[in-house]
């Protein structure tokens, strides 16, 4: 009887271990979206101090 409640806590364990590897490549590709989107909102917004054109002089 040992090796079965031994064996179902093995199968219990691999599912835990697949569910926190599934949850953790969510987290993973939820903070890269996130990093690259804040980095297209920097990159999009200039500062208004910095024109982006050249002012001609008179």
């Amino acid at each position: 009887m040992n090796n079965v409640i031994d064996l179902y806590q093995f199968r219990r364990h691999k599912k835990i271990k697949k569910v926190f590897r599934f949850i953790a490549l969510i987290a993973i590709s939820i903070i890269l979206i996130m990093f690259i989107y804040i980095l297209l909102i920097i990159d999009t917004h200039h500062p208004s101090e910095f024109p982006s054109y050249i002012e001609p002089k008179p």
